[in-house]
């Protein structure tokens, strides 16, 4: 079994943790060590890397799965609101499944492992496996059970990582259009020689380059963020063949 959860870096992990926890970035959570940037004159328009606007986006196949244009999504990936396990699933109708599947302790103990991002590949078909075998002739029930609880593990994930995206977008918004005020302020005071090289005109420039380089940060990590609701879509489906090859 190969899957693509794997790709979730260290980096994109931290970023996820960030925006679960709703946490915002300050200069402090730099680098130890790390030099405040020197100052420069800035464009009067913002930041280098300005939040694009929000644009309308062109309807996206797939029917009601495709969440309407959003102005707070962010990724360049088609949003895709809470998943339907019919894509995924060819057996039974998980309804119950998903009320009950906690209630089997063989079950609410193995779901957490192959959903787990350090379980291997390898690992979690050999989990699988001999669940299978030991469900003896429950096995169709049993593993039906397993994919339910898989399917609303990740689904629950994924979802909160919805919501943390678009916090973080709308954070960054706030954040690009205070950039651009406080670039059109100091170029503004940047005509008088003597502002320019007053102490308090150099505050105002190094506050201006710590909120620029705190926005290009989120930024990138936004950029891996934003992969982690395709990869872990693409783990059900993956979770779901294998359990499905497995039963009668």
């Amino acid at each position: 079994m190969t899957t693509p959860l794997r790709r979730l870096t260290a980096a994109t992990l931290a970023a996820l943790a960030a925006l679960l926890a709703g946490a915002s970035l300050a200069p402090q959570a730099f680098a130890q060590g790390a030099q405040a940037p020197s100052a420069a004159p800035a464009a009067a328009d913002g930041p280098k890397t300005p939040l694009p606007a929000p644009t309308p986006r062109a309807a996206q196949p797939g029917g009601d799965r495709r969440a309407a244009a959003d102005p707070d999504w962010p990724c360049i990936q088609p949003k895709v609101g809470a998943l339907s396990y019919g894509q995924m699933w060819s057996g039974a109708p998980l309804e119950q499944a998903l009320e009950t599947w906690r209630q089997d302790e063989a079950v609410a103990d193995l779901v957490p492992v192959i959903v787990a991002r350090r379980t291997k590949p390898e690992e979690a078909a050999a989990a699988i496996d001999k669940f299978a075998k030991d469900a003896g002739a429950e096995k169709n029930a049993k593993l039906t059970l397993l994919f339910a609880g898989a399917f609303e593990e990740l689904n629950t994930t994924r979802s909160a990582i919805l919501t943390g995206i678009e916090r973080y977008a709308r954070k960054q918004r706030t954040l690009s259009e205070k950039i651009k005020q406080e670039s059109l302020k100091l170029a503004s005071e940047r005509k008088d020689m003597a502002t320019q090289n007053s102490p308090e005109f150099q505050q105002k420039e190094q506050a201006r380059d710590w909120d620029t380089r705190i926005y290009d940060e989120r930024s990138q990590a936004l950029t891996y963020v934003c992969e982690s609701p395709v990869i872990l879509e693409q783990l059900a489906f993956t979770l779901g063949r294998e359990i499905q090859a497995r039963m009668d």
